[in-house]
């Protein structure tokens, strides 16, 4: 049976011309930490929060 990791974050940018590299700045450790723990992303969704994006990650862990 697939088990299932949620995993939420918080990005502060607010309206800025540069806040997609700011995006991609922060979530690529993130994926990175996730990958290296072995687990495969299942899906992502970002919506706009306060001065900033909030991303939820799914993630499929072994086991």
């Amino acid at each position: 049976m697939a088990r299932y990791k949620v995993q939420d974050k918080y990005i502060k940018h607010g309206f800025i011309a540069d806040a997609e590299d700011r995006i991609e700045e922060a979530l690529q450790p993130v994926l990175d930490g996730g990958t290296e723990n072995g687990w495969t992303l299942h899906s992502i969704q970002a919506t706009a929060a306060a001065k900033g994006t909030n991303i939820v990650l799914i993630w499929q862990v072994p086991g």
